[in-house]
């Protein structure tokens, strides 16, 4: 009987991922409202980028971390273009985190750039710094958070790839 059930839940486990994000480990940190998230890293182009700058350019940035290898991820990234359109003049920036791109290990950068041109995104792209995953877990990708220009993550993540939650969580946090 149970050797029968284990196609079926296989099947189940299988299609809520394809469906909602791609599986990870999670970091054994949690990413709390009001945690200052703080980096130095790079973008995909080589280009230095200071999060204190660039969170104080914007009411809020929201970081949909995605990684070269999930479906999902890169499935919403024409959305995630427009949603960066649409918000930018209430000062929204959507920032991309590239969780398999880092900045001690850049060996799939060249496949993170196809992406990002095949997509037609041309909101920012930032490797992941070292350390990142102890601001920022993610259990699942894409995760999304959402910081404010201090630097301070505001609202409840969104775990899975889900454009009405966030523009729900966009309207929420621009409202104030």
């Amino acid at each position: 009987m149970i050797k029968k059930m284990i196609p079926a839940l296989l099947l189940v486990v299988s299609l809520l991922v394809a469906l909602t994000g791609c599986g990870g480990k999670s970091s054994g940190s949690e990413a709390k409202d009001g945690s200052v998230i703080s980096f130095q890293t790079t973008d995909l182009d080589g280009n230095a980028v200071d999060s204190a700058e660039l969170f104080a350019k914007n009411k809020i940035t929201m970081i949909n971390i995605w990684g070269t290898y999930c479906g999902p991820c890169i499935n919403e990234m024409p959305e995630l273009e427009e949603l960066s359109k649409e918000y930018a003049d209430k000062g929204v920036a959507v920032v991309g985190l590239v969780v398999d791109v880092t900045e001690s290990d850049d060996s799939l950068l060249s496949e993170a750039q196809e992406i990002v041109g095949d997509t037609g995104v041309t909101y920012l792209n930032l490797k992941a710094w070292d350390g990142f995953k102890n601001q920022l877990s993610a259990v699942a990708t894409p995760t999304t958070y959402f910081v404010d220009s201090n630097g301070s993550l505001v609202g409840d993540p969104v775990i899975g790839a889900s454009v009405e939650k966030y523009r729900q969580s966009l309207d929420e946090l621009t409202a104030e």
